[in-house]
């Protein structure tokens, strides 16, 4: 019964290898070779260092279009704490040398902290009970009864 079954899930399960195949290995691998063929791009792996203890790696990159004739530049950047380093490639030299620009932020994921902090008040002022049910509205001055005409 075993081999019954085998015998019948074979066609799936190759089919299944293949596709894993294919999908999983080939595809990616002939579209990462043709990206590189058309955008070459130079990459820069830069490790930073603390007291002589390596605390990241950062590879930024430029991108140039010969189609537009353009070049764009991707930034890296490194969190440590609430600050942040960006490093980004600059144009380059003369003699083939590119300059690299590396910026700190030290406070910059405070930002974030900023938009906790309205919604916290938001929730506090929702939280108060008047708003929410309504306050008592005053009574209104009684108006003196009508009587009938006689």
């Amino acid at each position: 019964m075993f081999t019954e079954i085998l015998r019948q899930l074979r066609p799936t399960l190759v089919i299944f290898v293949a596709m894993t195949l294919l999908t999983g290995i080939v595809y990616p691998l002939s579209v990462s070779a043709v990206a590189w063929t058309l955008f070459p791009t130079p990459a820069a792996g830069n490790l930073i260092v603390k007291d002589g203890k390596v605390i990241g790696i950062m590879e930024p990159s430029k991108r140039t279009f010969p189609s537009r004739q353009s070049s764009t530049t991707e930034a890296a950047l490194l969190t440590r704490g609430v600050s942040q380093l960006y490093l980004s490639l600059g144009d380059p030299n003369d003699d083939g040398s590119i300059a690299i620009r590396l910026y700190h932020k030290p406070l910059v994921l405070l930002i974030w902290l900023g938009a906790v902090v309205m919604f916290l008040g938001g929730a506090l002022s929702l939280s108060d009970r008047r708003l929410r049910i309504g306050a008592p509205k005053p009574a209104k001055a009684s108006k003196p009864a009508m009587q009938p005409a006689e």
